[in-house]
C-alpha cells in the first residue's frame, strides 16, 4: 500500500493494472459461459451488428480489427473466442489503476486513490467480468478514463480541450456499451468547473461522436434499436426476488468497499459528489432491469464509480485489513464460480456434439442452454471452409416461439432433420425450464427418446 501523498506515480497504475489482471486471469472462467460473449465473437467472424440496443459498433469494430490480425499472422479461427477475452481482459483492467487516477483529480490523497482501486481490481465482480469478451470492462474503463480527464486540474479558465476529450472518450464509452452514457452527468458537471462553454463542449461532443460511431457503423439507424425494445418487452420479468439478487450483485463488487461507500454517499461532498451521485441513482435504476438478476456485470458500468471512491477514505485508514477484506471474498469466488466453469465445459460438448461437418444436410437444431457454443463452433467452421451450412437453431430466450411444437412440425415438413437435446442439464435456470418441458413433451408425443432425439424430414400433405 502506497504511503499518503496526492500524487500517483507510474508504478502505482502499472502495479494496479497487473494486479487488475492476474485477478481476472485467475478467477475468470476460462472458457465461454455468457451468451452475450458468444454471440459478441461470432458478430466479430460474421460481420453483422449486435441485436442489443445500439449494437455496440465501436466493441465489435475493435473486436474484428484484433481477429483481422491475428488471422492475418496464421493463427486459426479456432481461437477466436480466447484471443478475444485476453484482449478484452487487458482492455478492462486498465479500469483499477484509471480509477485511482480519478480519485486522485478529485482531491483523494494517493494511499485513498490506490484503494480505490485495488479495491475495483480485486472485486469479485470485476475479475469474473473482466475475462469474457463483454463490453462491460471495456465500457467502464473508458468511462472512468473520460472523467478523468476531464476532472484533472489546471485547465486554463474557459478553455474547451479537455472536455472535448473527455467527450470524445465517453462517446466511445457509449458506443461500447450504452449504460455508459448516464456518466453524461458527472461529465458536464465536472466541465462546468471550466465555465458553461465547456460544459456545452463535453455534452455536445459526446451526442456528436457517439451517434457518429453508430450511424457510421450502421450506415443509417440501428436495426437492433426497435427488435431490442420489442423483445425486452416480450420476455421480461421483474419480481422482488430478482431486484433482490440484483442488490446481491452489487455487493459481490466487494462487500466492505459497498458498505463503507454506501455509508459515505450520505455525507460525499465536492468533485466526488458530482460523480458518485449520479452513478449512484444509475445503480439504483439497474437494480430494476429485467435481467439483472442473471449477472453481477450489469451494475458493473456504475455501481464502482458510485461506491468505491466514496469508500476510498476509509478503506485507507486500516491497509491491512482492507487488503485482507478484498483477498477474501475474491478467494471465495474462485469456489463460487465452479458452476460457470461447468457451463463453459458443457459448452465445449455441444459445440462437439453438434459440429457442423457431423451434421445432415438443412437440419435444425434445439441445443438448450447452449445455443451460443453452438452458433460459434459453426461460425468458426465457416470461416475456415468458406461454405456456411444450411443449420437452424432453435433458442430458449428471446426468439422463443410462443408454439415450438408447431415451429418443430413445419420444420420437419419443409425437409429439415430436427436434432433435439432432451437432457435436463443441457437447459439452465428457471427461465429455461418451460421451453425444455416443451421440446419434451413434443419428443414424446412422436415416441422421441434418448439424450439427443433425432427426427426425419417428413413428407405433409398440404389441403
Amino acid at each position: 500500500m502506497p504511503p499518503p501523498s496526492r500524487s500517483l506515480d507510474r508504478r502505482d497504475l502499472l502495479a494496479l493494472f497487473a494486479i487488475a489482471f492476474a485477478a481476472a486471469a485467475l478467477v475468470g472462467t476460462h472458457g465461454l459461459v455468457y451468451w452475450d460473449a458468444g454471440d459478441y465473437v461470432r458478430l466479430a467472424l460474421e460481420g453483422g451488428p449486435s441485436g442489443l440496443l445500439l449494437g455496440r459498433p465501436l466493441f465489435l469494430l475493435v473486436s474484428r480489427a484484433i481477429l483481422r490480425v491475428a488471422f492475418g499472422v496464421g493463427v486459426d479461427p479456432a481461437h477466436a473466442e480466447p484471443i478475444l477475452r485476453w484482449s478484452w481482459t487487458l482492455a478492462s483492467s486498465a479500469a483499477p489503476p484509471l480509477l485511482s487516477l480519478l480519485g486522485a483529480r478529485l482531491g483523494l490523497e494517493r494511499r485513498a486513490a490506490a484503494c480505490a482501486g485495488l479495491a475495483l481490481a480485486l472485486s469479485p465482480a470485476f475479475a469474473h467480468t473482466a475475462h469474457q469478451a463483454l463490453t462491460d470492462g471495456p465500457a467502464l474503463a473508458l468511462s472512468i478514463g473520460a472523467l478523468a480527464v476531464v476532472a484533472r486540474p489546471g485547465a486554463r479558465p474557459g478553455s474547451t480541450g479537455r472536455a472535448i476529450a473527455g467527450g470524445a472518450i465517453l462517446a466511445a464509452a457509449i458506443a461500447t456499451r450504452e449504460t455508459a452514457a448516464v456518466h453524461l452527468v458527472a461529465l458536464v458537471l465536472l466541465a462546468m468547473r471550466n465555465g458553461r462553454r465547456a460544459a456545452w463542449a463535453a455534452a455536445a461532443t459526446t451526442v456528436g461522436c457517439a451517434a457518429a460511431i453508430v450511424v457510421l457503423a450502421h450506415r443509417g439507424l440501428p436495426p437492433s434499436l426497435t427488435g431490442w425494445t420489442s423483445a425486452m418487452g416480450r420476455s421480461s420479468r421483474l419480481g422482488p426476488i430478482d431486484v433482490a439478487i440484483s442488490l446481491g450483485w452489487v455487493l459481490a463488487i466487494g462487500p466492505l468497499p459497498v458498505v463503507l461507500g454506501a455509508r459515505a454517499l450520505r455525507t460525499v461532498r465536492g468533485d466526488t459528489a458530482i460523480v458518485a451521485w449520479p452513478a449512484a441513482a444509475a445503480t439504483a435504476l439497474l437494480l430494476l432491469y429485467p435481467f439483472g438478476a442473471y449477472s453481477p456485470r450489469y451494475v458493473l458500468s456504475t455501481a464502482p464509480i458510485a461506491l468505491l471512491l466514496p469508500a476510498a477514505a476509509a478503506l485507507a485508514r486500516n491497509p491491512r485489513l482492507t487488503l485482507t477484506a478484498l483477498l477474501v471474498p475474491l478467494a471465495i469466488a474462485w469456489f463460487a464460480t465452479e458452476r460457470t466453469r461447468a457451463v463453459a465445459a458443457r459448452g465445449v460438448d455441444a459445440s462437439a456434439r453438434f459440429a457442423a461437418r457431423s451434421l445432415p444436410d438443412r437440419a435444425l437444431i434445439v441445443p438448450g442452454h447452449y445455443c451460443p457454443h453452438v452458433r460459434l463452433s459453426h461460425a468458426i467452421e465457416a470461416r475456415k471452409t468458406g461454405a456456411p451450412r444450411d443449420v437452424a437453431l432453435l433458442c430458449p430466450g428471446w426468439d422463443w416461439p410462443d408454439d415450438p411444437a408447431t415451429t418443430l412440425d413445419r420444420a420437419r415438413c419443409d425437409g429439415r432433420t430436427l436434432l433435439l437435446d432432451l437432457r435436463d442439464d443441457a437447459w439452465v435456470g428457471a427461465g429455461e425450464v418451460a421451453p425444455r418441458e416443451q421440446i419434451q413433451g413434443w419428443a414424446r408425443q412422436h415416441a422421441l427418446y434418448g439424450p439427443i432425439a433425432t427426427s426425419a424430414p417428413q413428407r405433409c400433405v398440404t389441403r
